[in-house]
Formats: C-alpha cells, structure tokens, sequence
C-alpha cells in the first residue's frame, strides 16, 4: 500500500478520535452539572470517605438503580399528624352539643312540671260559686203519704244543679220541698231523704249544695208546714226522689226531670 495512503488514514482516525474524546468530555460535564448523582439513568455513588464507615449516602436492596436519590427525612415535631404519638383527626363536637342540649331540655321540663305543681299546690282557688236558676213547678208536683203518727203531704217547690262545693260528680241535685201535715204527726229530717238515677243507683243527702235554706230537723202538728232544700251529690240527669219514716221504711216518691 501506498505510505501517503495509510498516512493519511491515521490522521483521519486520530482526528475522529479526539473529537469522539471532546464530545464524551462535554457530555460528561453537562450530565455532572444536570445531577451529580445520575448519569445515564444510574445512581452514581458519592465518593465514600475513608472515615464515614459505610458512607453518608445510604445504600442496600431498597435503592434500586432506576430510583431517584435519597431525599432528607422531613423533621417530624411532637403534635403533628406524622407524628406517632400524636393524636388523630379532631374529633366532631357535634355529639356532644346535641346530648347538652337534649340534658337541659329535660332539666327544664322537669323543672317546669315541678314549678306548675308547686303552684298548684300553694295556690289552691276556692270552686266558682255557681247556682243555676231553680226550676218552679207551676204547680207545684206534690203527693200525699201516710206514716205511723199521721198524714201529709210533700210538696216539691223547684229543682236546679249547682256546683258549689266540691261535687264528686261536678254537680248537687238541689230539690227544695215543702212538707205538711194534715193529721196526727209528721217527722222530717233531710236524712230521710235519698235519690237514685234512672240506671237505679241511690245516692244519700250531701251536706253541701243545699244552699242558703237547708231543710231542718223537726216534728209537724196538724196545719203545719216546712220548707227547705236538700242537696245530692250525683250525675246530672233524670232522677226519683225517696222520702221514708224514722223506720227507714218509703213512704212516697217524686219524679225529678233533669
């Protein structure tokens, strides 16, 4: 071969390789200024001083080649969430908002009730004194009986319903009747009176209703009249009214219309 020839070859050759040599040079410094630790998509370890042991950067199965450097742990401060002994999300006080106020209802209703109960007790109001207008027999019902000691007759003059007092039935049947003797001796006495409802149940003379002119104790000669009111304590509606003797026997009947 001809030497100008293969002259010439090797400068070629060593002119591409010192530009090879400046081109991997500048790639080396471009990727070194990019990351120091990565080149090529390997993780380059840091050079390891004689003194460090094991080195600063850290290394074992877990840093794989692909992955990216090791980052600084974040500094982890008592109280915050990453924290492992610091406590979970705030709690809702929602819970606890509602149960307060549920307590202070009942409180207060009890409170109420116990109050409306301390008032009613201290503060008892004496029973409406209410009188219906008597109702007048025009005439006058009235019915002749025969005792032991003579005759008479009882008159009944008018009937209303009261509620003065304390009725156990909310009213007083309220009868004022006129007894009169027309032979020998006639007794009378409000507790020789009674009253049963039309479903027969008998109520005895009430103490209270009778009013302003209640019928007294007595005896009757021939010609003579009383008059006063007897009072019962009972449902309102139709009655019968009873009159017996001292022996506790009947004598005679009235009918009552409500």
């Amino acid at each position: 071969m001809d030497p100008t020839v293969v002259t010439h070859r090797l400068r070629s050759v060593d002119k591409r390789c010192a530009t090879m040599s400046v081109l991997w040079t500048t790639f080396s410094s471009a990727a070194a200024a990019l990351h120091p630790l990565r080149y090529r998509g390997r993780v380059m370890a840091e050079p390891e001083d004689e003194f460090s042991g094991m080195g600063s950067a850290p290394r074992g199965p877990s840093f794989l080649p692909s992955s990216p450097a090791a980052e600084p742990a974040p500094t982890v401060t008592p109280g915050s969430p990453s924290h492992p002994g610091a406590p979970g999300p705030p709690r809702s006080i929602r819970p606890t908002v509602i149960s307060v106020l549920a307590i202070a209802f009942v409180a207060a209703v009890v409170a109420g009730a116990s109050l409306f109960a301390y008032w009613g007790d201290t503060h008892i109001s004496a029973p409406a004194r209410t009188t219906a207008l008597p109702v007048y027999s025009s005439p006058p019902d009235r019915i002749d009986f025969d005792t032991a000691d003579g005759r008479g007759q009882l008159v009944m003059r008018s009937r209303s319903w009261v509620t003065e007092g304390a009725p156990v039935y909310g009213n007083y049947l309220r009868v004022e009747v006129e007894l009169i003797c027309l032979e020998g001796e006639v007794d009378y006495d409000p507790y020789l009176f009674q009253a049963f409802d039309k479903s027969g149940q008998l109520f005895e003379v009430a103490a209270e209703g009778t009013g302003d002119r209640p019928l007294s104790v007595g005896t009757l000669g021939p010609g003579q009249r009383i008059r006063g009111s007897i009072a019962f304590d009972m449902p309102r509606g139709e009655a019968t009214l009873l009159m017996s003797d001292d022996s506790e026997n009947t004598v005679t009947a009235l009918r009552v219309p409500d």
